[in-house]
């Protein structure tokens, strides 16, 4: 599947929304919002864990500065939960998503 982009999209941080365009990469498993200030990673890789997404899919984290994310992209459409895991010595909850735009 080809990297895919979708433009003028406001992602809710909870604590701030930021507005830019979303770029989908699955050959590296990739999701970031880039901004006219920069770019936000939204996807975390988990290979460390020996996890490696689907094609077509990303891991979020639901930890941290990225708490929520994945219910607030997946309530806008532009995600859809596949699994929850938890990862990591905190045994921390991730997502894998499908990316749906």
């Amino acid at each position: 599947m080809p990297a895919t982009t979708k433009h003028d999209v406001t992602v809710d941080f909870g604590s701030i929304a930021l507005t830019g365009t979303l770029d989908h990469d699955d050959e590296q498993r990739s999701l970031v919002l880039v901004t006219n200030e920069g770019s936000e990673p939204i996807s975390v890789s988990l290979q460390a864990y020996g996890l490696i997404p689907m094609p077509g899919n990303v891991f979020i984290k639901d930890w941290s500065e990225h708490t929520g994310l994945t219910a607030r992209l997946a309530a806008a459409g532009l995600v859809r939960i596949v699994r929850n895991m938890a990862v990591g010595p905190f045994r921390s909850t991730a997502f894998e998503v499908e990316v749906t735009f």
